[in-house]
């Protein structure tokens, strides 16, 4: 048994709105916690949502028990009857040496909480995204009374950055605070033959071994920055490659798939624009190796948990990250150290050329970058963090 054992609490249910298959940053981050948690011997149940019943309803992966509830995401009544779907699940859970650890404003997440405050069991809130539900917009959001007196029976809040902890402090006052990053598993980045990877990838895609090459990460909606950035980057006359990867038609399974039209019309519309200068390779397995084959990570997000896992893994890569100045983004990104910020298009486009053009400030910041990760991104460390932060709640 580990020595950061959980010793109150026999098992672990986390709450998510989708896990795998889906490449939602939640999800994917949910199950790796789970999966180093479950290899350090502890029992873990993760319970996130079934879109349109389409995957399996029982799953173990790496150690990790997963149990979907059914959602019928595209009609009214199909929301309403989510609540008594996760109900049914929750009365299964009995053990009384549980804590549970809810993954944001998911779909149910009162119910969840008003649950949880009915077992008695304890349990803990984790923000996943600014604007969205960080204690701010929580407390201003219909049934914001019924939601904070919900919010403020938990027995502890995992916030990702300060910003996060700033606005629970100041709507919640001081409470059991766990302050961390997502983190990243560091070793899939700690390639020995990454320059062997960097050829044959960019081989594959047609890109030119000294060809500055862009990377962004996430899915082609307005809230990753599109179509605006798209504008900004037409308007740049230096040689570059666009690299995205995340979806632009997603399955009936993924709630993303609501969006559907709108990636769509954003892909075309950067195609337009960006002609031969842009590569759409949709949802990838395998990422890594496009880090490893790109100069410089782009984030143009108008709103992230920060830092989301696609800058985590930037940042392991050792990439030098060009990031929108939204909450959060400075205790991650120090501006001219191991990325930059913009504001505004003229800023972004300034220090995009800079960076475009001098490769001798990209490979500093890139291993700027990857001094970070090593130090504050390693996903073993967090876990043992967040045990530790468990056995004294």
């Amino acid at each position: 048994m580990s020595t950061s054992s959980i010793k109150k609490y026999n098992q672990i249910v986390i709450f998510t709105a989708e896990t795998y298959p889906s490449v939602a940053g939640d999800g994917r981050n949910a199950l790796l916690v789970g999966s180093k948690l479950a290899a350090k011997g502890h029992r873990v149940l993760l319970i996130s949502l079934n879109p349109n019943n389409l995957l399996q309803p029982y799953e173990t992966i790496n150690g990790v028990q997963i149990e979907r509830v059914a959602y019928n995401y595209k009609t009214k009544l199909g929301r309403a009857i989510l609540r008594l779907n996760l109900l049914w699940h929750l009365q299964k859970l009995k053990n009384p040496k549980t804590i549970w650890l809810i993954y944001g404003a998911m779909p149910g997440f009162r119910t969840i909480m008003l649950a949880a405050i009915l077992k008695g069991v304890s349990f803990i809130f984790r923000s996943t995204l600014w604007g969205f539900d960080d204690a701010y917009t929580l407390a201003g959001k219909p049934l914001k009374f019924f939601t904070r007196v919900l919010l403020k029976k938990v027995n502890g809040y995992y916030a990702l950055n300060s910003s996060f902890a700033s606005s629970w402090i100041s709507v919640f006052g001081q409470s059991n605070i766990f302050k961390s990053f997502q983190g990243v598993e560091l070793g899939r980045f700690n390639i020995k033959n990454r320059n062997e990877i960097r050829a044959l990838t960019r081989q594959e895609l047609g890109i030119p071994p000294d060809q500055p090459a862009i990377l962004m990460v996430g899915h082609l909606i307005h809230r990753k920055g599109f179509p605006e950035i798209i504008d900004w980057l037409g308007k740049i006359d230096d040689e570059y490659i666009l690299i995205h990867l995340g979806s632009y038609q997603a399955s009936e399974w993924d709630t993303v798939s609501l969006y559907n039209v709108e990636m769509s019309q954003h892909k075309a519309y950067a195609e337009k624009v960006l002609g031969d200068k842009i590569r759409f390779l949709g949802r990838q397995n395998d990422t890594y190796k496009f880090y490893l084959a790109s100069d410089i990570f782009l984030m143009a997000s108008y709103a992230e948990g920060y830092p989301p896992n696609s800058v985590n893994e930037a940042l392991a890569a050792g990439l030098p990250v060009l990031t929108r100045k939204i909450p959060g983004v400075t205790d991650t990104i120090t501006d001219g150290l191991n990325g930059f910020h913009f504001s505004s298009e003229k800023e972004f486009s300034a220090k995009l050329s800079s960076l475009i053009h001098n490769k001798t400030k990209r490979i500093e910041m890139g291993r700027n970058a990857q001094i970070f990760a090593t130090d504050k991104l390693n996903i073993n460390s967090i876990v043992d963090r967040l045990v530790t932060f468990i056995n004294a709640i």
